[in-house]
């Protein structure tokens, strides 16, 4: 089921920025490596489904850390509970999570895919991946890249905080 979902994120992806017409070589190039991802053959190394659920829970925790640090530093939305506060936190946890499910987990995978045979330097490089492709959104986000960039450090830190206290049972046999 989780398949079924992800290659429909994809797809309707996919065909929202063609329907758009973007043109754009870089966005072109970064939807191609998560593309990569859904081939069979890395699709069977990357798509383990404790790891895939362990990611969507990654996914729905920095959503909602995200969601929360926003709604807490607009202190007057504590102060005035208005209602459009709260549909507008809708918004952004569901467009959060969104593309989270759409661009964070398969990057999150591929980081882990690429860190698989490092030790030493795993975090750091995991790190690096994941902060990378946060700020290569900024070729279909523009400003808005800052905001993915802080996303991609919160589902760093909540995936190594799931990853030790889960253990590393989950690996890739490459």
């Amino acid at each position: 089921m989780y398949k079924v979902i992800l290659y429909l994120s994809v797809v309707i992806l996919i065909s929202f920025i063609i329907w758009v017409g973007v043109e754009s070589l870089p966005v072109k190039v970064s939807l191609a490596i998560i593309g990569l991802t859904f081939l069979p053959k890395i699709r069977k190394k990357l798509y383990k489904p404790l790891l895939v659920i362990r990611k969507g829970k990654v996914a729905f925790y920095a959503s909602l850390l995200f969601t929360f640090l926003l709604l807490i530093f607009d202190i007057k939305t504590v102060i005035t509970g208005s209602s459009t506060d709260f549909i507008f936190s809708i918004f952004v946890f569901s467009s959060c999570l969104l593309g989270n499910i759409i661009y964070g987990i398969p990057v999150s995978l591929l980081a882990d895919l690429v860190t698989t045979n490092v030790r030493k330097y795993r975090v750091y490089l995991s790190f690096l991946v994941h902060i990378g492709f946060g700020l290569l959104s900024f070729f279909f986000l523009g400003p808005l890249m800052v905001l993915a960039a802080f996303m991609a450090i919160f589902f760093f830190l909540i995936d190594e905080f799931l990853r030790k206290r889960e253990g590393n049972s989950i690996l890739f046999e490459i």
